[in-house]
């Protein structure tokens, strides 16, 4: 679309070169050559390794004077976004107070986008976006010997279900348990990715509340189909109040694609005895729950710092821009140091990959960018979907 712009503005100046110039023309010229390169500096760049991103990190800063309130304020929020990303790679707080006693974020930032700020004669407000070097960031892990995982999961399809005596309640916009499980969705910042569905009278006719928890297969997958979830995680809170101090019972199911459970996560009671507050419990849950979830995740995509390993498999190339394609495609991937090509003929080529962990890391990670890898007599083929 630039392109074409470019194209017009030059045939379009070149045009008017060749006849007698016009108020008119020349005003328009102006106009058309100021929209397009304006549309040009104003795009917003993106992070190609969406784990080293940080977005929205909002800046309120004081200082004598605006101009040191501004810098005062860039430096604390990139600070901020890389304690972040810290927090989101890395496998334990140790390891993230370790790096960030001994690093400079600004060593590691590979760009910012100010979405809009304000300099005051003694302060400074701003909105801005982090991106950081993946690279970077990866030799500063393994300088340090430092496992951790960038993998983003696929969208895990979250529906919190309040039980009461009449029945399940999954979709009332009074359900202070499915308002906390929103609110945890728009501040959560790991690798894990929440989907929710947003009810409307067809959801709540095809997703009925007592089948969802009675865990109905049928209801469950198609739930899951709606929002194109690989997962499908079910939060269920209860009070009971056959006991002689009401129990405040909390539940985690997980299941597959197919609505098969997995496991059963996480179950926790709680006497409400005005010790806590209910409010505060939610909170509680949700921090144990997702911390349990990320363990995990990040165990089963973990990339160790001296763990290679090296295996040679077999690409379908067609063309030589594909091949390229391919080799960039892997060369990006986090898990992979290095990829050596072996040979190339019209319809194929063999190469050898050097990965920083397992072959099932290296599939999860290369179905997260669109190939797959499959095995067939004891040779690697690696091709698109």
């Amino acid at each position: 679309m630039l392109e074409g712009n470019f194209i017009f503005i030059v045939v379009l100046i070149y045009s008017i070169r060749n006849c007698k110039l016009s108020r008119i023309l020349n005003t328009l010229m102006v106009i058309i050559s100021v929209v397009f390169f304006s549309s040009v500096c104003n795009a917003e760049p993106t992070c190609d390794s969406p784990a080293f991103a940080v977005e929205n990190v909002r800046i309120d800063e004081i200082a004598q004077t605006g101009t040191k309130a501004r810098e005062n304020g860039l430096s604390k929020a990139t600070s901020k976004a890389f304690n972040r990303i810290l927090t989101r790679l890395l496998l334990s707080e140790e390891d993230v107070s370790a790096l960030l006693s001994k690093a400079e974020a600004q060593d590691y930032l590979g760009y910012f986008h100010i979405h809009n700020e304000t300099t005051l004669a003694r302060g400074y407000l701003g909105e801005i976006d982090f991106c950081f070097d993946a690279k970077e960031v990866r030799r500063l892990f393994r300088q340090n010997g430092l496992a951790w995982s960038e993998l983003v999961s696929p969208p895990i399809l979250t529906i919190p279900i309040w039980r009461e005596a009449s029945g399940a309640i999954v979709w009332s916009e009074n359900n202070n348990w499915l308002n906390s499980w929103n609110e945890h969705s728009k501040t959560y910042d790991g690798l894990l990715s929440f989907v929710s569905i947003k009810p409307n009278i067809k959801t709540q006719r095809q997703l009925r509340e007592d089948a969802i928890f009675a865990e109905e297969p049928e209801i469950l997958k198609l739930a899951i189909n709606a929002v194109g979830a690989s997962q499908l995680l079910t939060v269920t809170a209860e009070i009971d109040h056959y006991t002689t101090i009401p129990v405040l019972r909390l539940s985690a199911r997980l299941f597959d694609e197919n609505a098969s459970p997995i496991a059963t996560l996480i179950e926790q009671n709680h006497e409400l005895n005005g010790t806590k507050n209910i409010a505060l419990l939610f909170e509680e849950f949700q921090y144990d729950l997702i911390s349990e979830l990320e363990k995990f995740w990040k165990q089963q995509n973990i990339i160790l710092p001296q763990s290679d390993f090296a295996f040679r498999a077999y690409v379908t190339v067609e063309t030589l821009s594909k091949w390229r394609s391919l080799q960039e495609t892997l060369s990006s991937m986090p898990i992979v140091r290095k990829v050596d090509p072996i040979s190339l003929s019209d319809s194929k080529g063999l190469i050898q990959v050097t990965i920083a962990g397992s072959i099932p890391q290296f599939t999860a990670n290369l179905n997260s960018v669109g190939y797959i890898l499959t095995e067939e007599s004891d040779e690697i083929y690696i091709s698109e979907k």
